[in-house]
């Protein structure tokens, strides 16, 4: 999949633009705070609906605007080309076209035009809490198969529910027999299905980060990337008594704090090189080197699985890599297909060859560059 052309009106610092992409490495580079990022966001969130940087698109509509508008020319592996329109309204919230046909349910949108990012905002996935690294993995299998996303809405539908109950009685001080049953039960069964992808999904994710780390880094660093479910089981087919005997266990404590304390919704993943936890004891380039190492490993999942090529982003590139690093990175990539770098550093220190296209930001403009 390729992004021919974007055009984004009204968005963050961007009052009108129209840039035209090369089908391999695009190049970005300006001064801090100029609207690069902003670039890589608004392409981000014309493939998936969704924002890397907030959860409320609403926040990018530019400043004294009512809305703002992106769109995009796509062309899919198999030779099929899409308009793609999002537009976001501080009344309406977000509508989102495919080839001017309005798309009802973002849920059957989700997936159709793979992306990858690696971004400043990431450093979330490796040093913040549990629902960072939860929003990435359920952003991820979403893209990978449609009955995830079904089952992710589902949960957290029936765990509103469930969390509603308990919140009632724990402010009346009294609980009614048979009340919360059916909610548990079709819990466990949602939730179940839930924790059998992201096991499933995960081992193969985590193969995969493990080798493109391994030949970015010095011969002595090993990469792990761990699951670490909420609801613990030795097969699939023990996963739904094992979460029902987990509820059991912590019933009396739910009813105390009057919410749902076990299922897929406290599930936890871990990084560690070799045996220790990247979150505590990795350096700055130890945490950029294993996102971008993600991010890789994300596009070799979602393109294997999908037969459709991810887009890749990768925000601000050169910082806090050596040269090595940056240079087996660059490599890496030639292989990929398209992918947009943003980075400071202007373009005259990087070889003739080494990217498709150039583009310079200043203040929400774009120039198209060429030596």
């Amino acid at each position: 999949m390729k992004l021919s052309s974007i055009e984004i009106i009204n968005f963050r610092n961007y009052k009108q633009s129209k840039v035209f992409f090369g089908d391999k490495k695009n190049y970005i580079f300006g001064k801090n705070a100029q609207g690069k990022s902003n670039l890589l966001e608004a392409i981000y969130l014309l493939c998936l609906s969704k924002s890397f940087r907030t959860s409320r698109e609403k926040e990018a509509i530019s400043f004294t605007e009512q809305s703002f508008i992106l769109k995009g020319d796509m062309k899919l592996d198999h030779g099929i080309d899409k308009k793609l329109a999002l537009v976001c309204s501080r009344n309406k919230g977000k509508e989102i076209s495919e080839n001017r046909k309005k798309i009802n349910k973002i849920s059957d949108f989700i997936g159709n035009f793979p992306i990858v990012v690696s971004s400043p905002e990431e450093y979330n996935l490796t040093t913040g809490s549990p629902p960072d690294r939860r929003k990435f993995i359920n952003i991820l299998l979403s893209q990978l198969n449609k009955k995830y996303i079904h089952s992710l809405i589902e949960y957290h539908r029936i765990l509103k529910q469930k969390n509603t109950i308990l919140l009632n009685w724990r402010l009346k001080g009294k609980t009614y027999s048979g009340e919360l049953e059916p909610w548990n039960d079709r819990l466990i069964e949602i939730g179940s299905i839930i924790i059998e992808f992201r096991n499933t999904f995960l081992n193969q994710l985590s193969d995969i980060i493990r080798n493109i780390y391994s030949k970015l880094v010095e011969e002595n660093e090993q990469l792990e990337f761990k699951y670490r479910p909420n609801i613990e089981f030795d097969s699939y087919e023990e996963i739904e008594d094992c979460f029902k005997k987990k509820l059991q266990q912590v019933h009396n404590n739910e009813l105390k704090r009057g919410s749902s304390l076990a299922g897929p919704h406290r599930d936890d993943f871990i990084f560690m090189i070799n045996g220790k936890e990247l979150k505590k004891y990795g350096s700055r380039g130890q945490h950029k080197t294993v996102l971008i190492s993600l991010a890789a490993a994300e596009y070799k999942l979602i393109k294997e699985l999908t037969k459709e090529t991810p887009i890749i982003l990768i925000d601000d590139l050169y910082s806090e890599l050596d040269n090595d690093r940056e240079n087996k990175i660059l490599n890496m990539l030639d292989s990929f297909g398209q992918v947009f770098i943003t980075s400071t550093e202007s373009f005259n220190r990087l070889s003739k060859n080494e990217f498709d296209k150039y583009f310079f930001v200043e203040d929400g403009s774009i120039q198209s560059l060429s030596f």
